[in-house]
C-alpha cells in the first residue's frame, strides 16, 4: 500500500484531539447556559440538552452546528465566546506530533473532518503547520463524511482515490466511507475494542 500513497488524511476528534473539549462545550457549557436561562438544575438541563441532541442525531448536519443549537435553545451567547472560553483546554494526543513529524516530509498531509470550520480552526492551531490542506466536509461541501466527500477531496487534490490514505476513529465515516470511495483507510481504535487488518490502537503503530 505504501508505494502508492501520495496523501495521508487525518480525522481530528478522537484521532488527533481528545474529546474533552467537545464534552465541555456540548455537555457542560450549553447545559449550564440552559439551566441559567430556564431556572433548571444543571442535571435536568443536561438531560434535556442530550434529549434534544438525540432527536436530531449525528446523521443530520444540524447535529454539528453550534449556531443551530444556540438558536434552538434561544441562548444569549455566541459560538465565538463559547469556544474561546475553553480554548486553553484543547490538546493533542501524545502520539500526534511525533507521527506528523515522521510523515510530513514523505507525504502530503491533510485533515478531513465533519466538524464545522469554526471548531476545526481553533482545534488545530498548534498543529496546523503540518497540513497542506484542511477540509471541513460540513462547511466546505455541506455533507457528512460520505464516499462522495472523499471523492470530492481527491478531485480537488488531483489524485486518484487509491493514492489517498485516511485515518480516523469513526468506523462508518473514517473507514467504511473512504473504502467505498476506493481510497485506503485505517481505523484508529484508541479504546482497543477491535482487532484486525487495517486497525491500529495508537498512531505510533502506523507503518508507512
Amino acid at each position: 500500500m505504501k508505494e502508492h500513497i501520495e496523501v495521508v488524511s487525518f480525522d481530528v476528534d478522537g484521532t488527533l484531539v481528545p474529546m474533552e473539549f467537545n464534552n465541555l462545550i456540548w455537555l457542560e457549557e450549553l447545559p449550564s447556559l440552559i439551566a441559567k436561562k430556564e431556572g433548571m438544575s444543571f442535571e435536568d438541563a443536561k438531560a434535556y440538552t442530550i434529549s434534544e441532541y438525540e432527536k436530531v442525531g449525528e446523521g443530520d448536519l444540524r447535529w454539528y452546528e453550534m449556531n443551530h443549537w444556540i438558536k434552538h435553545f434561544d441562548l444569549d451567547a455566541s459560538f465565538e465566546d463559547i469556544l474561546s472560553k475553553y480554548e486553553s483546554k484543547i490538546e493533542t494526543f501524545p502520539d500526534v506530533v511525533p507521527t506528523l513529524e515522521r510523515l510530513e516530509d514523505r507525504f502530503t498531509l491533510i485533515l478531513t473532518t465533519a466538524m464545522p470550520r469554526e471548531f476545526l480552526d481553533i482545534k488545530i492551531k498548534t498543529i496546523k503547520q503540518f497540513f497542506k490542506f484542511d477540509f471541513s466536509v460540513i462547511s466546505d461541501f455541506k455533507q457528512l463524511k460520505t464516499p462522495d466527500s472523499y471523492l470530492t477531496i481527491c478531485n480537488k487534490l488531483n489524485i486518484l482515490p487509491s493514492e489517498l490514505l485516511h485515518i480516523g476513529d469513526h468506523w462508518e465515516y473514517d473507514y467504511i466511507a473512504p473504502k467505498e470511495a476506493g481510497a485506503n483507510a485505517i481505523f484508529l481504535d484508541r479504546e482497543k475494542k477491535r482487532i484486525g487488518d487495517f486497525i491500529i490502537h495508537d498512531l505510533e503503530e502506523l507503518e508507512l
